[in-house]
């Protein structure tokens, strides 16, 4: 359900301000109301945003190291690790690519083999000068060593490297590539190379030290920083009044902490004014469930957060999620394996992976249930065992053609459950009249379709279902073609219910057939499971403990990849349901925004 709000108007005067708001963010109940036109700009939240931006950038960048935290002490403060991480990044980069210049430069050279340079200047000095040339094989002119003093130093592939010693200093006028190599020998680059990469290591190892240490202190920071930023923010969504003696601030409290709020109120000389929330407030959000429920929360927040006026669905899908869950999974066997592992992890969970680790436990328990249901245990057929304990269980077990057609029942129930929320949501919104439409296909749903089930499963006369599908049909007709739209003319009235009759028939159809799914998934869980049992005792042999080694090692590589991926399906397809099918039954909007109080760190 969605907490009650109401909205507190709070006067005071300026130079009292400050430590007002600290009371309010020590009390830490109110979820301020920014302004309309958004908050002013200013230079201290700018500066403040931006280092938010810095620390997340760092955080990012040691967490893509992947270097497991030591516990230990940065040894410097949160600021200055994001200096020194900018710092030693620039310093990887620019070593980085004097590292690639360098590998470039050994390239060119490695061609030429090991010379000495010194040699090079002693023969120009003494009038000789020695040019670099390279052409292919194929223009290569063999004449060119008769006319110049020409020396072959290398073939590379179809590249012939050579030089040619001149007493002119300006090289010879032939068909070939000058080539200028760097200023220093092979030896010299190989000792500049192995420098240059030790300084990267040295420079990488001090980025990993920081990633195992600085991660922890940087958050802390974090959560600091954004703190100053709402508080300067709450600063600056106040108005001024009464010539700018007055500051005026407007913010939520739920209803259960309006006492905690105005004790600490009444120590303080602010004045302040309760109302009722309009429909035009965009009124934040706080979701009050039970346990069990609670824990479903984080998957409708997948989807949207309801606005205020709006029906939370968390408690009237959390039901269905959980047994569409242990549908489509469907096995027994899994199941005790994830209430296992999830009661064990959730023991060693923090706080807040607690209720992560609740919910895997939920599942497991609808796994279970589901699969004693289907009659599935790790891939086994219960129904067709001849366990002897089991028989009197047996007939209580679903086959095949059962369990699709209770996948299509449950989805009627949901659909029609949605369809009920819808005219409670309506109502709520709009009154009554708006919802007679909707309450309308509820009667055709719910009674004509009902009695011809009872009629067609024998339960009721066959002529007495005719009648009640044609009482329940009109009844049900005359709102959904007369009053989908209040207020407008008949005429158009019974056009506009026309064309939804018809938009709303293929809808609930394909709608109800998307349910065959949960009975699709869980069979082909059922069968994936079934066929790594026969490969695990029928390919292995009979060589004593190697068959059984190679019987093992099948069936826990087999039922680890069924497990992983009818674990995602089973997952994946009930969200669709629920945030295709369900909520769209529901005419669920969303939008809310989340009830986020001006709290300490």
């Amino acid at each position: 359900m969605i907490a009650k709000m109401t909205r507190y108007t709070f006067l005071i005067y300026h130079e009292e301000y400050l430590s007002f708001l600290k009371m309010l963010r020590n009390t830490g109940v109110v979820h301020v109301k920014e302004k309309a036109e958004g908050t002013p700009e200013d230079e201290e939240v700018t500066k403040k945003m931006k280092l938010q931006q810095d620390i997340k950038g760092t955080i990012r960048f040691l967490k893509s190291r992947k270097v497991e935290p030591t516990g230990e002490e940065p040894g410097m403060e949160a600021t200055s690790i994001i200096e020194k991480v900018k710092d030693l990044q620039m310093q990887s980069e620019l070593k980085t690519a004097e590292l690639q210049k360098t590998d470039k430069e050994i390239s060119q050279l490695e061609k030429w083999g090991s010379f000495s340079w010194k040699t090079v200047n002693l023969l120009r000095d003494s009038g000789k000068f020695i040019h670099f040339f390279s052409c292919s094989k194929s223009k290569f002119n063999e004449e060119w060593e008769k006319d110049y003093d020409l020396l072959q130093v290398n073939i590379v592939g179809s590249t012939v490297y050579f030089i040619v010693i001149d007493e002119n200093q300006k090289s010879p006028d032939i068909e070939a590539e000058l080539i200028k190599l760097p200023g220093h020998s092979l030896d010299e680059l190989h000792a500049v190379y192995n420098e240059i990469e030790g300084d990267i290591e040295a420079t990488e190892k001090e980025l990993d030290q920081l990633a195992a240490t600085g991660i922890d202190a940087l958050n802390k920071l974090n959560k600091k920083n954004n703190k100053e930023i709402d508080f300067k923010k709450v600063v600056l969504n106040s108005s001024e009044g009464a010539g700018q003696k007055l500051k005026i601030l407007e913010g939520w409290v739920p209803e259960e902490k309006e006492q905690q709020l105005e004790e600490e109120l009444g120590k303080t000389s602010a004045y302040y004014l309760k109302s009722e929330p309009t429909p035009k407030d965009n009124v934040p959000v706080l979701l009050k469930n039970n346990a069990f429920t609670k824990v479903f929360e984080m998957i409708g927040s997948l989807y949207s957060l309801p606005s205020y006026r709006e029906i939370d669905l968390t408690p009237f899908f959390a039901p269905f999620f959980m047994l569409f869950f242990g549908f489509c999974l469907g096995d027994a066997g899994y199941g005790l394996l994830m209430m296992a592992a999830t009661i064990f992890m959730r023991a060693k969970a923090k706080p807040n992976m607690k209720p992560v680790w609740t919910l895997g436990l939920f599942f497991g328990i609808a796994t279970l249930v589901m699969g004693i249901v289907s009659g599935t245990f790790f891939g086994v057929n219960l129904i067709e065992t001849n366990i002897q304990w089991l028989a009197s269980f047996q007939n209580l077990m679903l086959g095949q053609n059962q369990l699709m057609i209770f996948s299509v029942i449950l989805g009627i129930v949901q659909i029609v459950f949605g369809i009920c929320l819808k005219a409670a949501r309506t109502i709520k919104i709009y009154g009554l009249k708006h919802a007679l439409a909707t309450i309308g296909w509820v009667v055709i749903i719910v009674g004509a379709g009902g009695s011809f089930g009872l009629s067609k499963a024998e339960l009721i006369n066959p002529e007495t279902g005719k009648y009640l599908m044609l009482i329940f049909g009109v009844a049900g007709a005359i709102p959904v073609l007369f009053f989908n739209s209040p207020g407008k003319n008949p005429f158009i009235n019974l056009g506009l219910g026309l064309w939804d009759t018809y938009g709303t028939v293929t809808g609930l159809l394909g709608d109800v057939l998307s349910y065959i799914r949960l009975f699709a998934l869980g069979l082909s869980s059922a069968v994936l499971g079934n066929v790594f049992n026969q490969l695990a005792f029928t390919l292995t042999g009979d060589i004593p403990v190697l068959s059984q080694l190679f019987t093992v090692l099948i069936l826990l590589f087999g039922h680890s990849i069924n497990f992983f991926m009818a674990a995602l399906g089973a997952f994946v397809h009930p969200l669709r349901l629920t945030f295709v099918e369900f909520y769209k039954n529901t005419g669920f909007e969303g939008g809310g925004k989340k009830y986020t109080p001006f709290e300490e760190a």
